[in-house]
C-alpha cells in the first residue's frame, strides 16, 4: 500500500450540471427529485487535502466527476494549487466548456492537464443528443475539434480521451464512436458498463442476460480490430458469459485500493467510484474535516477495506474491475 494515493477526486460540485444524461446518478432524467444545487465543496477543504498529501506521492487530482466540474465556482484554485505543488489535473468534463467558452477553457485546462477525458456516448446527433440531454451535438464536435487544436499547438503531452458509458442504445455506434476519436487525432477511447442507478435503465444494460454479453464480446472484438495499435483501447474487456452474478472475470481486481481516494462535497472519505449509496455500504471510514486525510488513509478499518477489495459481493459486480496486470 502507497504511503498516500497516487491520485484524489473531489466531488466539489455534484448538484451542478448543465446537462441530464440519462445514467448520471445525480442529474438523470429518471430522477424525480430534482437536487437545490446547495452541495457545495469548500476550496479551504480542497488546499488542506492537496497540502498534506502532496507529501505523500500526490501526482494527479480530478476535480468533480459526480457535476460537471467546469461549472465548480472555485475551480481556479485547483489550477493554482497544481502550479505550487506541481502535481496534474485529471478533468472529466462533458464538453460543453460552459460559461466562457473552449478557447478560455483550453488555455486554463492544457498547460495543467495529464488527461482530459470528454463525455460522449454517439458518434450521430440523435444518439448522443438521447443520451445527453441537453447537449447540442453539432456544436459540440465544433468544439472539441477547436480543442484538439490547441492540444496540438500546445505540444505538451496531454492526451485527450473520449469516454462512453456502454449500453444498448449505442452499441452499434460503438465502432463509430471509435472512428471520430481516430479521425479526430484522440488519443484514446475508454468505457465503461452501466451502473443501473434507475430501474429504467435496466433494459439498457449490457450484462444481465447471456445474449446480451456475447453481443457485447463480439463488439470487443471488432473495436480491437479497429483500433489497431492507432488508438489506445481502455476498459474494453470481454465479458464472463456463464456467471450471470459475477459480471466480469474472477481474476480481474480493483484498480483503486490503496491507491486512490475520493472526498465527497463535505469531506467524506470515499473509498471507490462506485455510485454513492452502493459505496456507502462499505462503511464510514472517516472525515477530512474531522482527522487528517493519512490518518484515514493508515487507519485500520481502510487497510481491511484495500487487504479485501475485489473479493466483497459488492466488489464481484463492480464493472470497473481490470484485468491484474492493469490495475
Amino acid at each position: 500500500m502507497r504511503e498516500g494515493p497516487w491520485r484524489i477526486t473531489f466531488d466539489t460540485n455534484p448538484d451542478l450540471c448543465n446537462l441530464n444524461c440519462i445514467m448520471c446518478e445525480e442529474h438523470s432524467i429518471y430522477r424525480e427529485e430534482k437536487w437545490n444545487k446547495k452541495r457545495m465543496m469548500n476550496p479551504a477543504l480542497i488546499t488542506q487535502v492537496i497540502e498534506e498529501t502532496s507529501r505523500n506521492g500526490l501526482e494527479e487530482v480530478i476535480p468533480s466527476t459526480m457535476g460537471e466540474p467546469l461549472l465548480y465556482p472555485h475551480f481556479d484554485r485547483f489550477l493554482e494549487l497544481s502550479d505550487e505543488h506541481d502535481f496534474k489535473i485529471n478533468l472529466t468534463t462533458n464538453g460543453t466548456f460552459p460559461d466562457i467558452g473552449v478557447e478560455r477553457w483550453g488555455k486554463k485546462l492544457l498547460p495543467r492537464c495529464s488527461d482530459i477525458k470528454i463525455s460522449i456516448n454517439g458518434s450521430k446527433k440523435k444518439i448522443n443528443e438521447q443520451i445527453m440531454r441537453g447537449i447540442e451535438h453539432n456544436k459540440w464536435i465544433s468544439d472539441i475539434e477547436k480543442f484538439i487544436e490547441l492540444r496540438d499547438g500546445f505540444g505538451n503531452g496531454t492526451t485527450i480521451t473520449f469516454q462512453v458509458t456502454y449500453m444498448k442504445s449505442n452499441l452499434d455506434d460503438l465502432e463509430n464512436i471509435l472512428r471520430l476519436a481516430m479521425e479526430r487525432g484522440v488519443d484514446r477511447f475508454k468505457g465503461h458498463q452501466l451502473w443501473i442507478t434507475w430501474p429504467e435503465l435496466r433494459s439498457e444494460s449490457l450484462t444481465e442476460d447471456t445474449e446480451t454479453r456475447k453481443k457485447w464480446n463480439q463488439k470487443v472484438d471488432k473495436l480491437r480490430n479497429i483500433a489497431d495499435d492507432n488508438i489506445k483501447l481502455d476498459n474494453v474487456e470481454k465479458l464472463s458469459i456463464e456467471d450471470k452474478d459475477n459480471k466480469l472475470p474472477e481474476e480481474y481486481g480493483c484498480p483503486f485500493a490503496g491507491k486512490e481516494a475520493w472526498i465527497a462535497w463535505n469531506g467524506r472519505f470515499n473509498v471507490c467510484c462506485a455510485p454513492d449509496e452502493r459505496r456507502r455500504e462499505f462503511g464510514d471510514f472517516g472525515n477530512v474535516n474531522e482527522r487528517s486525510f493519512i490518518d484515514i488513509w493508515n487507519s485500520e478499518k481502510y487497510q481491511e477495506f484495500v487487504k479485501n477489495a475485489g473479493k466483497t459481493p459488492l466488489c464481484k459486480k463492480c464493472n470497473m474491475r481490470r484485468p491484474e496486470e492493469e490495475t
